[in-house]
């Protein structure tokens, strides 16, 4: 489990911006200590995670393993004889041959990122559904052409 040091300056009051020190780790701590408090203490904290933290990682997740079907799809479709309809991809595919998935990771890693940035599990959800559109098109047309 993540946990936080807190410490309590008990010289000021409840509400004061300087009442708590919140730390990522111990080791901030320390550092903070030495140049402020020497005689201070830090008590840990376990940071307990809820359901929409859960479901963040899930769709984050999912960014990912949508972004993987998107290239199994793809190649799929290039070895049928057929082209990419994506222009950003299509020009990635020209430059880079055989290696044109690694700009398509890039930026499947790039928006994992952005999400993961974002609080909001809705906005999250609505862009993993956008994100299923490119393999169920990818789907359709390979189910076409059997």
């Amino acid at each position: 489990m993540a946990k936080v040091w807190i410490y309590t300056d008990t010289s000021k009051t409840v509400g004061d911006p300087e009442h708590l020190r919140v730390f990522a780790t111990n080791h901030t701590a320390q550092v903070w200590f030495k140049k402020n408090d020497p005689e201070g203490v830090a008590f840990a904290y376990e940071i307990i995670l809820g359901p929409r933290y859960v479901a963040k990682t899930f769709l984050v997740l999912s960014v990912l393993l949508l972004g993987i079907a998107d290239l199994y799809t793809t190649n799929t479709i290039l070895n049928l004889g057929l082209g990419e309809l994506n222009p950003f991809m299509h020009v990635a595919q020209t430059w880079f041959g055989p290696w044109w998935l690694i700009p398509k990771l890039g930026l499947t890693y790039f928006m994992m990122w952005l999400l993961w940035r974002s609080n909001n599990p809705y906005n999250i959800a609505i862009v993993v559904a956008f994100c299923c559109t490119p393999v169920l098109n990818n789907l359709l047309i390979i189910a076409g052409t059997s």
